[in-house]
């Protein structure tokens, strides 16, 4: 109506005819349907974020408590399949850092997890699949993260684990212990003083799988040794270990020169070439070079200490003399190395 005011929001025209002004409610442009559509979709998905994050939640709570369960009760074989379903499936979870660090701080999970990994009493220990995957998860919990090492070590995770690896009678099993181990000490002083004062170094030195009637399989023994010599090299390179007490220094630079002697006599007296069966020749090979590469790096961290046999100059001598011109790492490492 003439002189009546319009509102706000309104499409205005005149009529060219009469002159008079005409309004009505703007339409919804095409941007602004889809602006509500992408408003309600994103609410929609959050909705469903939620959902899965409850859900994903949930069920990482019950697995921990199924461990809870069984660590808590005597050994149940008829139960370790489905076991090892629910640790293979933890294992995968707790490569989310957020979701390990809630099992470590879950009380009990922990002490649940070594005694799901625990050898003894063999008549009433689980299966050895089942030992492997808790120790596994244990590992990959702390792996490479400060805050996790220091709480599992609070936890007394380093003395279970070194017991079990000391009486596991299994070569994969224990290689898996190892991993685990090593997880916890690579990297954290206190772990790794601790692992020192409990005697692990001799309790490494002491496996030497391929020298061992206890562990069946020459393939599995094989990459338990390999597991084990890169582990103390790990534990020996002040790189990785820079900020350990002075006593402990002490004690790591007087195995150093130790674990030289004890990787030369290998090489010279316990590394046959295997020649009628191809994985296990790629093995011993493999063996080969990784304890020289090892006693290399002992060489350049500990060199007052890892003093050579006269033995190895002439296994070395006699070693060069036959190298293939293919095996150009092999033959550039032992050159490497002062005999």
């Amino acid at each position: 109506m003439p002189g009546q005011e319009v509102p706000a929001g309104l499409h205005i025209q005149i009529d060219m005819a009469t002159g008079q002004r005409q309004a009505r409610l703007m339409p919804a442009e095409a941007g602004d349907v889809d602006n509500a559509n992408a408003v309600e979709l994103n609410a929609g998905a959050g909705q469903e974020v939620l959902a899965v994050n409850h859900a994903y939640t949930d069920r990482f709570q019950e697995l921990i408590e199924r461990v809870l369960d069984a660590g808590a009760k005597s050994v149940d074989r008829s139960a370790n399949e489905l076991l090892d379903e629910q640790l293979d499936e933890l294992k995968e979870l707790v490569y989310d850092p957020r979701q390990a660090e809630r099992l470590l701080r879950t009380p009990g999970a922990v002490a649940a997890l070594l005694q799901l990994s625990s050898p003894m009493p063999a008549l009433q220990a689980w299966a050895a699949s089942t030992q492997r995957l808790s120790s596994i998860i244990i590992g990959t919990t702390v792996q490479n993260n400060p805050e996790l090492q220091a709480m599992a070590y609070r936890l007394g995770a380093i003395p279970s684990l070194l017991h079990a690896l000391r009486d596991e009678r299994d070569a994969k099993t224990a290689g898996k212990h190892v991993f685990a181990l090593s997880a916890l000490t690579r990297g954290h002083s206190l772990a790794l003083e601790q692992f020192i004062n409990l005697g692990g170094f001799r309790i490494l030195s002491e496996l030497n799988p391929l020298a061992s009637v206890v562990y069946k399989g020459e393939i599995e023994a094989s990459k338990l040794d390999l597991r084990i010599v890169r582990f103390v090299e790990d534990m020996l390179n002040p790189e990785f270990n820079p900020r350990v007490a002075a006593t402990s220094a002490s004690m790591i630079s007087q195995f150093a020169g130790v674990w030289c002697s004890t990787l030369a006599a290998r090489l010279v007296d316990s590394l046959e070439d295997v020649v009628d069966d191809d994985q296990q020749t790629s093995l011993a090979y493999e063996r080969r070079l990784a304890y020289l590469r090892s006693l290399r790096v002992l060489q350049q961290a500990h060199h007052d200490m890892c003093i050579l046999p006269a033995s190895f100059k002439r296994w070395k001598e006699n070693e060069l003399s036959h190298i293939n011109h293919s095996d150009d790492e092999y033959r550039q490492v032992l050159e490497n190395i002062e005999a």
